[in-house]
């Protein structure tokens, strides 16, 4: 079964059952490239492989006898596992008075499949194999694994003294070997990023070993104790082809220590992550530790250091019983204080700019006028009275950014716990949540045109706090506002502090949140701090209200690119309805503000006025039932997701593009489906001639992202610019409208014989969300360059312009 990065299969040794003898079954893994699943030691992090089976009575399975691992290091962490095609053998015995003619074994495997990213999987799987009566079998196609895995297993034990000073652990073994390295069978004794070295010794004319270990710094407080020091001890030697279980004994004195004469390298050999040229993060890249902001290091041989993993963490036919959660290779790795304190710095300054995207600047706008409102008192007591509705209003507005922040922080990491690759915008891939959003904004723009007022509301945002009171509750609404507003824009330094939460603790990502919500409030605390600033404010007056129904329009235009989105996830018959609701939505804020909350004539009966108002009432919410019933996104209609069209991806043509073999799978046959691509945009058969001559049909095609399509060109020496996209991705959108179709760029691109791919993210894309995560980011806009013939990709900021891709596309082309 082909699931999420490996091939799981349940296999036997032998074709058929003998009663009466043991039946040798594995689960086979065959992992893809640069992909790793773990021992039963799975190291500084990871989980062990599991198989529980079902069998007959009297049948009893024993447990995986485990090949010795590799050591996988990702530094500065090193775990214990495996890679490529290996069996995890486990032995059944069979009742002698089994009596049927099949055995069917059902067995559910579990599995954390890590490269840059991890993730946990299950399978359920079956095997039938026929009885033997006459007690003869033969070996199945699969018997070269086992007799492989059967040659890295403990053929014999090994007795060995153990001695520990400090974080020192030391081995002597008996035999004059000329190698050795130790895998521990406990967790959290053993350093096992540490270097391990053999030293020669002579003990009473005989030639003996010494391996030098390090231990953590549990293990050094814990070995203290006899009992402990023999369980640091407890492994598997590895030998050359020799390979032993150790059987340790306490040492009677202090073991010497001997001349080294090897040494397998620890996990300062290995490259850190990050430390890629071009990658982004730059000199701050190292102090992500996990992995989430720079190249990859992941799965390299026994005793090897890391290498940089290219392989996709996702590919064609993965079943859904995978689970999609990301995390980092090293699986839930705790961070070091000065990797937090920078991705926090970065969230603090990313959202202190958030305050000049345009997703923001409405509402914004609308929270200066409050604060130009109270700049105006005029005699102390009023002063004094402004300063503290304006300090109020500002913690309001901060306490709801915060909530907010959090809100998303926990909806974040509770979907990743149930197994979803979601990131920064992710409530924008729900259609449902998009229309709603649309309908908040039409509301929001007829409230500030004063079609209808919301009282106190979070629309009103304190401008008129001197004639009616504390609006402490609208400043709240305000800063929730704010964040939904948000979250399709993307600021500069926010991708790489929302990277590292992909595999930070619940505590971390919560910091990160914190510091985000933090700047993007601090203008606001300030001001409410220093009410002494307020004075610089233009004076209230009459061009307050004008100001306000001037903002209605950001509003409406806001709900119109929010219809664009929705057809862009549903279709033009969803963006229709929406349309529809807003009408109807339209005429219930009409309803209301015109019958219900303006004041009747005194002429008027008041029994009369009381009836009118209450049918007015009842008209409005009739109205507004209606329109939100009509714009609520049909569920059955979105089933293949529009953005995802067949002719969106029918148009690469590998063979045109000059990349033989390079396919565009079933699965990205749509995620070209970009922000604003219509006919011609996604490139056509003929759109790419052969690359020797540098040429093409239409120098603006885009073909659909896939990682195969980005292996092929890559190693057919195509350069290779990928944009993952979304079309309700502010920033997305006005790098596309401003740089990437802009006509020097796209010329620079053909002449260097660019491939444009684009993986469209606007609905959610299991696989997009575990490329975005391999590269250290959890949403979009990001933009890769890949240099011909390399696998390690150049990361462009999230805002871009002309000058920067030029530049990029130059150093390419200078190769």
């Amino acid at each position: 079964m082909k699931v999420e990065a490996v091939e799981a299969e349940l296999v036997a040794r032998e074709t058929s059952v003998v009663p009466g003898q043991p039946l040798t079954l594995g689960l086979r893994l065959q992992h893809d490239p640069h992909w790793h699943s773990y021992w039963r030691n799975p190291g500084d992090s990871g989980l062990p492989t599991q198989l529980e089976l079902s069998l007959p009575e009297g049948f009893v399975a024993g447990s995986f006898d485990w090949p010795a691992p590799q050591r996988l290091f990702i530094p500065p962490l090193a775990n214990y596992g495996y890679e490529g095609e290996v069996v995890l053998p486990l032995r059944v015995s069979v009742p002698a008075g089994f009596d049927g003619d099949s055995l069917r074994v059902v067995g559910k495997a579990s599995w954390l499949m890590c490269s840059d990213v991890c993730i946990p999987g299950d399978a359920e799987l079956a095997l039938t194999l026929p009885v033997s009566r006459d007690g003869s079998t033969s070996a199945s196609r699969h018997a070269a694994l086992f007799d492989d895995a059967h040659r890295r297993l403990p053929a014999q034990t090994l007795e060995v003294q153990v001695g520990a000073a400090g974080e020192r652990l030391s081995l002597g073994l008996p035999e004059a070997l000329a190698s050795a390295e130790f895998f521990p069978y406990h967790e959290g004794l053993i350093a096992n990023a540490a270097p391990q070295a053999l030293h020669a010794i002579e003990a009473e004319g005989q030639p003996e070993r010494r391996l030098e270990l390090r231990l953590s710094d549990e293990g050094a407080r814990r070995v203290a104790d006899p009992a402990e020091r023999l369980r640091a001890a407890e492994g598997v030697l590895v030998a050359g082809d020799r390979i032993f279980e150790l059987t340790p004994v306490v040492a009677q004195g202090p073991l010497d220590a001997g001349v080294e004469i090897s040494r397998v390298a620890g996990a300062e050999a290995a490259p850190a992550p990050g430390s890629s040229a071009g990658r982004a993060g730059g000199a701050f890249s190292s102090l992500f530790s996990r992995g989430a902001g720079g190249a990859s290091t992941a799965g390299p041989a026994a005793g090897a250091p890391g290498t940089q993993a290219t392989g996709a963490p996702g590919s064609e036919g993965s079943s859904a019983s995978a689970s999609g959660a990301a995390v980092d290779a090293g699986g839930q790795v705790g961070g070091s204080l000065a990797g937090l304190l920078v991705a926090a710095l970065f969230a603090a300054v990313g959202g202190l700019i958030l305050n000049l995207m345009p997703c923001v600047f409405p509402v914004i706008g609308l929270k200066v006028l409050g604060f130009a409102g109270h700049g105006s008192a005029g005699d102390p007591a009023r002063q004094q009275s402004a300063s503290r509705a304006s300090r109020n209003s500002a913690l309001a507005f901060s306490a709801g950014v915060l909530t907010s922040f959090w809100l998303l922080a926990v909806l974040l990491l509770g979907l990743r716990a149930a197994g979803h690759a979601v990131g920064w915008g992710f409530q924008l891939q729900s259609p449902a949540f998009v229309a709603a959003m649309a309908l908040l904004f039409v509301a929001i723009g007829l409230n500030f045109s004063g079609v209808w007022e919301f009282g106190l509301g979070m629309t009103r945002l304190g401008q008129y706090e001197q004639r009616k009171g504390s609006t402490t509750s609208g400043s709240f609404g305000a800063g929730v506002l704010a964040v939904l507003v948000a979250t399709p824009c993307t600021a500069p330094f926010m991708g790489s502090a929302l990277g590292y939460t992909l595999s930070a603790s619940v505590v971390e990502t919560l910091v990160v949140f914190t510091a985000l919500g933090l700047g993007m409030a601090l203008p606001y605390l300030l001001l409410g701090s220093f009410p002494a600033w307020l004075r610089h404010l233009p004076r209230p007056g009459r061009w307050m209200e004008s100001f306000r129904q001037a903002l209605a329009f950001p509003m409406y235009a806001t709900a119109a690119w929010l219809g664009w989105v929705l057809g862009r996830q549903a279709g033009i018959d969803a963006t229709f309805a929406l349309a529809i609701g807003a009408v109807l939505l339209g005429l219930a804020a009409w309803l209301y503000g015109r019958f219900v909350q303006q004041a009747q004539p005194v002429r008027v009966d008041p029994v009369r006025a009381r009836h009118r108002r209450g049918f007015a009432a009842s008209l409005a919410v009739l109205s507004l039932a209606a329109g939100l019933l009509v714009a609520w996104p049909d569920q059955k209609s979105i089933s293949g997701q529009p953005a995802r069209s067949a002719s969106a991806g029918e148009g690469f043509d590998p063979r045109s593009a000059g990349l033989a073999g390079v396919a565009a799978d079933a699965g990205a046959a749509g995620r070209v489906g970009a922000p604003g691509a219509g006919a011609g945009e996604t490139g056509s058969a003929s759109a790419f001639a052969d690359p020797a001559s540098g040429t093409s049909a239409d120098p603006a095609a885009w073909y659909p992202w896939s990682p195969d399509a980005v292996a092929r060109a890559s190693a057919a020496g195509r350069p290779v610019f990928v944009d993952f996209t979304a079309a309700w991705c502010v920033s997305c959108q006005v790098n596309k409208k401003l740089v990437l179709d802009r006509e020097a760029v796209v010329q620079a691109m053909q002449a260097a014989e660019v491939l444009r791919l684009r993986a469209d993210w606007t609905s959610r894309d299991e696989e997009i969300g575990a490329e975005l995560a391999r590269h250290g980011r959890n949403g979009v806009p990001l933009y890769l360059l890949y240099r011909p013939g390399s696998t390690q990709p150049t990361v462009l900021p999230e805002l871009l312009t002309p000058g920067i891709v030029a530049a990029a596309i130059e150093s390419v082309a200078r190769q």
